[in-house]
């Protein structure tokens, strides 16, 4: 250990010289990776200054350009400096302001650092809404699976662990208050915010808070994370969260609805006209049931091919028998909330869509959602063939294919992917509707399917 004063002088030599910079900033990073000084410092392309700079130290020329100078050489001719007595890890502490923390600890530092934190998060929750409550279930499994938000609490946290705790405590109140608002009809997502924050904005997707919430509630309601705007839609309706209720709708024709007070008269007008009707979130709000007059409902994806049938079936004297829905494409809330409503009333349900890798994805999930009661509608192989076009589908739609779950579809996958081309409802008009018209089907699917 050198004296205080010949240390002072050393630093202040080095420091006075910006030439010498990159060799302590190099000294440092080694360091910190290390623990230690050992080895060889790395200086690549050094300037003419940095060189001459570096052979006073060394006592020899230094060429510029990359070089790789080993700690023990700079320690033995620091030896033969004027300060001699000072080691090379003290004065590169003195150089930075003080001791130096190494990779491993901060590291070390930071895991402490978290553990304190989620312990302390933990707590908090405990003391206000009490051991057993679902926001505290959420946070200690958060902490112990490192899932359900677990990233973005961390990656909040090394921004200010103060910040991202008072948000979590926030989304911690929106859980708890949810079942009580769910109860009562149900709350929107900017009146959560402002109840619980004075800010309407808090829990928008977006942010933070909005975000963390969606996963506290996929792992309270055991779902997956929610990944396009209607899965989004579902996980809030699900629980209690009312949304933009007007834009999420479905178009049905024949479908008997019923509120507590008994079946909703709007509807049962439409059902009489002959005419469809557009059902929206909103209206959806106060359904109790739904269900068709012969139990069977027809859901096509395509709005031309639903008009055209809805016109068809509308000539007809027995048009009220008949049930379809249309959800025009990707399934929105209000869709998959009639069609539960139609399964738990017994109603079988028939589906078709566009023998295409995105209609095939949708059907896979609308099956999967009630195995049973949910069938595939003119979705075979002969009726690929009857309805293929001259479209090629590019590579990338054809690996959407690789997802398909359900064995009747994964079937078609093949010959859709041996074939290149799209298959599309339009072509299948004559066939669709005379399946509606079909009384025979209630023993089974096979005529429904050929």
């Amino acid at each position: 250990m050198c004296e205080n004063r010949t240390l002072e002088e050393c630093v202040s030599f080095f420091k006075k010289n910006a030439a010498y910079d990159r060799l302590f900033k190099e000294m440092g990073r080694k360091y910190r990776k290390y623990g230690k000084l050992t080895g060889k410092l790395s200086l690549e392309g050094l300037s003419g200054e940095e060189a001459l700079a570096l052979g006073r130290v060394l006592g020899e020329t230094v060429p510029p350009g990359d070089q790789k100078i080993p700690v023990s050489r700079l320690q033995a001719a620091l030896g033969e400096t004027r300060y001699r007595g000072v080691e090379l890890k003290e004065l590169l502490f003195a150089y930075f302001g003080g001791t130096l923390v190494t990779d491993s600890q901060r590291r070390e530092k930071d895991r402490k650092e978290k553990e304190q934190f989620w312990a302390k998060l933990a707590d908090s929750a405990e003391t206000e809404f009490g051991q057993t409550a679902e926001a505290v279930r959420w946070v200690k499994a958060a902490a112990e699976q490192k899932k359900y938000g677990w990233q973005l609490i961390r990656k909040e946290w090394e921004k200010s662990p103060k910040q991202i705790r008072e948000t979590v405590l926030f989304v911690c109140r929106a859980l708890e208050l949810l079942p009580e608002k769910k109860e009562q009809g149900g709350i929107r997502l900017a009146m959560l915010g402002a109840e619980i924050t004075k800010n309407p904005h808090y829990f928008d997707r977006q942010q933070t808070a909005g975000r963390l919430l969606l996963l506290a509630l996929g792992f309270l309601l055991e779902v997956e994370e929610p990944k396009t705007q209607e899965e989004v839609l579902t996980l809030y309706y699900q629980a209690g969260i009312r949304p933009d209720d007007i834009s999420s709708f479905t178009v049905c024709f024949g479908i008997h609805l019923y509120t507590e007070n008994g079946e909703h008269e709007a509807y049962r007008h439409f059902i009489e006209m002959g005419e469809k009707y557009v059902l929206t979130l909103s209206n959806l709000n106060r359904i109790v049931e739904a269900k068709s007059r012969d139990g069977r409902v027809f859901i096509l994806e395509n709005q031309m091919v639903f008009s055209q049938l809805c016109e068809r079936l509308n000539g007809r004297e027995e048009a009220r028998e008949y049930a379809l829905v249309c959800t025009s494409g990707q399934m929105k809330t209000a869709s998959l909330i009639l069609i539960d409503l139609l399964v738990a009333s017994g109603c079988r349900l028939y589906y078709c869509g566009d023998i295409d890798p995105e209609g095939m994805e949708i059907a896979d999930r609308i099956v999967a959602r009630a195995p049973g009661r949910i069938f595939l509608w003119r979705m075979t192989e002969e009726d690929y063939y009857r309805s293929i076009s001259h479209e090629t589908l590019p590579e990338v739609r054809l690996k959407k294919l690789d997802k398909i779950g359900n064995k009747e579809l994964r079937e078609l996958a093949e010959v859709v992917r041996r074939e290149k081309k799209a298959g599309y409802q339009e072509h299948l008009m004559e066939l669709l509707f005379c399946d509606i018209l079909e009384k025979g089907l209630d023993a089974g699917i096979c005529r429904i399917m050929v």
